[in-house]
Order: C-alpha cells, then sequence, then structure tokens
C-alpha cells in the first residue's frame, strides 16, 4: 500500500481548500477537501462529511480516509453527532466495548480499529466506537472535537450546513 495509516493518522494535518456544503440529492448534504502535511497534499488523504438537509443540528458526520490511487478506500476515523439511529459495537475490540449500544453521538477511533500487527483498520466501516463525552452541544463544538480528534486545522472556516428549517423532522 505504501502508506503507514498510523503516521497518515497521526500527523498535523491542514485543509488544502476551503470546503462547501454541496447538495447532492435532495435529502443530503456533502463536503470533501483534501488534506496536507508538512505543506505537501498527500494524494487520497482527505477529510469527509456529510448532513442531512432538513435536521438542523442532528445526523452530521465527518470521515477521515485515505483513498490511494487504484486502491480501496481505507477510513481512518469517524465522527457521527446526534445520529438518527443508534450504533451496536460488534462483540470484539476492547473489552469494555464490545456490544455496546451507543444512542448519541460517537466516534469511531482510530485505535480502536487499527490492528497494529496488521497495520490495517478493522473492517470496512470502522465497527468500533466509543460515546463523545461531553456531547458536541453545537456545530461550531463538534467542528472542534473534528479537529482535535483528526488532528487538522484550519477546520475553523467549515461553515455549517445550509440546513433547511420546517422540512419534515427539521
Amino acid at each position: 500500500m505504501g502508506a503507514d495509516l498510523r503516521e497518515l493518522f497521526e500527523a498535523n494535518k491542514i485543509l488544502a481548500s476551503n470546503p462547501k456544503w454541496i447538495a447532492t440529492d435532495s435529502t443530503w448534504f456533502d463536503l470533501e477537501a483534501p488534506l496536507d502535511i508538512d505543506g505537501v497534499t498527500i494524494e487520497g488523504l482527505e477529510l469527509r462529511a456529510g448532513a442531512g438537509q432538513s435536521l438542523p443540528d442532528r445526523a452530521v458526520r465527518f470521515h477521515l480516509q485515505y483513498h490511494p490511487a487504484r486502491s480501496p478506500c481505507i477510513p481512518l476515523c469517524r465522527i457521527e453527532w446526534r445520529p438518527v439511529s443508534p450504533h451496536t459495537n460488534p462483540n470484539q475490540g476492547p473489552e469494555h466495548l464490545r456490544l455496546l449500544r451507543i444512542v448519541g453521538s460517537h466516534i469511531h477511533g482510530f485505535e480502536m480499529n487499527y490492528l497494529e500487527d496488521e497495520g490495517r483498520m478493522r473492517g470496512k466501516n470502522l465497527p468500533i466506537a466509543e460515546p463523545i463525552d461531553p456531547d458536541p452541544s453545537s456545530f461550531r463544538d463538534l467542528v472542534d472535537v473534528v479537529a482535535a480528534e483528526f488532528r487538522i486545522n484550519g477546520m475553523e472556516q467549515i461553515e455549517p450546513p445550509p440546513w433547511r428549517e420546517g422540512d419534515l423532522f427539521g
């Protein structure tokens, strides 16, 4: 594969562009940004996010992923803020997290999903998560948590999604 996943995750990163939310269909917004390490844009290393258009302050996900050319995408970390449905961990990973059911905001952290001996991530969907405590109280607080957890500078330029007020579930 070439890149060391731990090195990519642990490196201090900075947004290589000023990302904007884009409506990908009638229900969802996406955001994508390449990332720089030491002034160099790392091909395939990116921040991705998604948010429901009519769910203000709910159902927001941020992903840190590595998608090398001609290779499958490798998720490194994911944060889900106020998801619509709960997450249940599989019966694997750290003992205290096995079969844990999480109703609120949670992080699918690098460490709990990285298989050190094999130099790879556990599964394609980062199956193990833990609650975020304290739960971010606003989108701005969420961005601060994401910036710290993903080690990305410049996140303050990310604006909240242009949610539609008053829609179904809004």
